[in-house]
């Protein structure tokens, strides 16, 4: 519920709302992951502020503003990391999934002192996550197998203008990126 800042929690199976978590900011833009049990929803809110509900409860378990601008997220195949992409500094931050405990942040810096919007984020098998740099026409993949808290960061470059919406295959193996600035993927 965008409008209101409200999340609310549906029985698909009978057509209810069992009720709603409100308090929530921001969510013209926001996003939804879920934790491998389905018992946790991570909401990352337009305002950079992620909050972990647990929908069995319907109560806020965590939430911590982590930027300034947030468009969305995801949750590592293990379940243990969340990460958000950020327009606002530019970048991603990674946390743990009980806590939200702040892991390791990823600037997408991709000049000196230039920062790029960061959209397209997903997961990837392995502790990794993969997304776009929208201003540096990038794609970057995140490895965290090795040290959650020191990344290594594998680039794409001259990947095409604007990379934006993107999906990894069911199988884990490709990462499609729409481009926002010319016709293609």
């Amino acid at each position: 519920e965008r409008a209101t800042g409200t999340v609310a929690v549906v029985n698909t199976s009978q057509q209810t709302v069992l009720g709603e978590v409100t308090g929530l900011g921001d969510l013209s833009h926001a996003s939804v992951v879920f934790s491998r049990d389905g018992a946790s929803a991570y909401v990352f809110g337009r305002d950079g502020v992620l909050t972990k509900v647990n929908v069995l409860t319907r109560r806020i378990e965590a939430r911590t503003l982590q930027a300034g601008n947030s468009i969305g997220g995801a949750i590592s195949q293990d379940g243990k990391l969340v990460a958000a992409q950020n327009y606002e500094p530019g970048g991603v931050k990674v946390f743990d999934a009980q806590t939200l405990a702040p892991v390791a942040d990823i600037p997408a810096e991709y000049a000196p002192g230039k920062l790029s919007r960061v959209v397209g984020l997903a997961d990837l098998p392995g502790k990794r996550f993969v997304f776009s740099l929208f201003d540096a026409d990038e794609i970057w993949v995140a490895d965290l197998s090795q040290d959650p808290h020191a990344p290594t960061i594998q680039k794409f470059t001259q990947i095409g203008h604007q990379p934006y919406d993107a999906l990894v295959t069911p199988d884990g193996r490709y990462y499609i990126a729409g481009l926002f600035g010319e016709d293609g993927l």
